[in-house]
């Protein structure tokens, strides 16, 4: 996913930037509608004095041409709204599904604070840590399922710290490349082939806390292909989320009559509402990644646009006396109605063609980021910070049930992360986290323009006081 700014210098700075542009792969329509009018007016001269054609009895007014056109307009514009529709369910049902899981996490991991038994309490901090395992692992492969990824080692073990990036541009040593083939062919095509989406899954992967143990891996069918958008998902690899899902409920149901999550069956069940929640919004976005946008009205599309791009230089041909000034009007026309259509199909599809995709792997980071967070505080000593002794004594505690401890909560302020080893592929391809002071420093815009009126009004209330 691009992000930017919308401070000056843009919108005109965003025009620099080409990798994720549409309307770079649009040129090449738009230059043959340009040459086509220049043939036609070195060949058969103003077309407006051929006989049959721009004669009175030929093309008499452009209008009849515009009829066409406005139907070519409208077919674009429709496909475009249906393109950012699915982008926007994806985006709306992933943020749901993310959601729903944290909230599962901050349900269980608070319900069992209280337990029936000693012993019970006693196996917490081995629960929760594999109920946060299991959830994490539980994310992670739905995002695989919806990016068509079945390589199990695109599966890393959670590290805090270093981010992983959300726009790929932004990915070690591109710009090294500037001027490589490779560069370009990823520029002016959509990287739909499966090597080149495995080698970009490969330098993104999804991270899970605690890792991928060799016995899930094994359960998960290790060896085999779940298909893509194209040839359809295939079982087994593509039923991995609902056996990650069967095994956190168990954990659940094992735990409930280990004397763990002590509470009342109907607070209880909202637990696995929010579970079932999450896995139907997931397959709100399963409807996107396995249903591409239909065929008959991407085909036609195509062939209205081809049929365009052939014609429009007559129309400029006939009616416009100038050659030069004719070819431009036809390679903009064009131009504009393919780079429509480039922009959906970029959107349609939100899983797959980077750098226009949704950021499944800084959204798995900071997912985990999430629940641990909420692990630790809902299991510390010292949590809430101010009524920690009432809790404390209400609930019975005498020692920390989270896994964690609470220096974990200080571990970027604490950590190097400039000194961090990298010693493997992926924390190459990772942003470090910032402090405050330092985002001040590192913010672009300018210098001019950043002086608005309301510095001017903060200046007045200090010196006012």
């Amino acid at each position: 996913m691009i992000t930017y700014r919308k401070g000056f210098p843009s919108p005109y700075s965003l025009l620099i930037r080409v990798h994720g542009a549409a309307w770079i792969r649009t040129i090449l329509p738009a230059f043959v509608a340009a040459l086509e009018t220049v043939i036609l007016n070195l060949t058969l001269g103003d077309g407006s004095n051929v006989k049959g054609v721009g004669d009175v009895d030929g093309w008499r007014h452009p209008y009849t041409y515009q009829t066409f056109a406005y139907i070519v307009g409208f077919a674009i514009v429709f496909r475009n709204g249906s393109a950012y529709a699915r982008y926007n369910q994806a985006r709306n049902d992933l943020q749901t599904v993310s959601g729903k899981l944290v909230e599962a996490v901050v349900q269980v991991c608070t319900f069992d604070l209280h337990c029936s038994t000693e012993l019970a309490k006693g196996k917490s901090q081995e629960f929760r840590r594999a109920f946060v395992h299991l959830v994490s692992l539980l994310h992670s492969v739905m995002f695989q399922y919806l990016r068509s990824d079945w390589n199990l080692e695109n599966l890393k073990v959670h590290l805090p710290g270093k981010h992983p990036v959300q726009d790929s541009h932004k990915l070690p040593m591109v710009n090294k490349f500037f001027f490589s083939r490779s560069y370009w062919n990823t520029i002016l095509c959509l990287q739909t082939t499966q090597q080149a989406q495995e080698v970009y899954n490969s330098l993104m992967p999804l991270l899970v806390v605690g890792g991928v143990e060799e016995d899930e891996k094994e359960a998960l069918y290790p060896l085999m292909d779940g298909g893509d958008l194209y040839i359809g998902h295939l079982a087994p690899a593509a039923v991995r989320v609902e056996t990650v899902y069967s095994w956190l409920h168990r954990l659940l149901l094992a735990r409930q009559k280990g004397g763990g999550l002590e509470v009342p069956p109907p607070v209880l069940s909202r637990s696995y509402q929010v579970l079932n929640d999450a896995m139907h919004a997931f397959n709100q976005c399963k409807g996107v990644a396995d249903i591409p946008f239909p065929f008959p009205y991407s085909n036609a599309i195509v062939l209205i646009l081809v049929i365009y791009t052939l014609t429009v230089p007559m129309l400029m041909w006939v009616w416009v006396q100038s050659i030069g000034f004719g070819a431009f009007l036809a390679f903009i026309a064009t131009f504009t109605y393919w780079t429509l259509n480039e922009i959906a199909r970029d959107l349609e599809d939100p899983f797959l063609y980077e750098p226009n995709d949704l950021p499944l792997p800084r959204i798995q980071f900071l997912f985990n980021e999430r629940v641990l967070a909420v692990e630790r505080e809902t299991g510390g000593l010292e949590r809430p910070p101010c009524q920690a002794e009432l809790c404390r004594e209400w609930l019975g505690q005498n020692g920390p049930l989270s896994y964690q401890t609470v220096e974990d909560n200080d571990i970027y302020q604490k950590v190097d992360w400039s000194s961090t080893p990298d010693d493997s592929t992926y924390f190459n391809c990772t942003v470090p986290p910032k402090k405050a002071l330092d985002r001040i420093k590192t913010m672009k815009a300018s210098g001019y323009f950043a002086k608005t009126v309301y510095r001017n009004i903060q200046k007045n209330l200090r010196h006012s006081v």
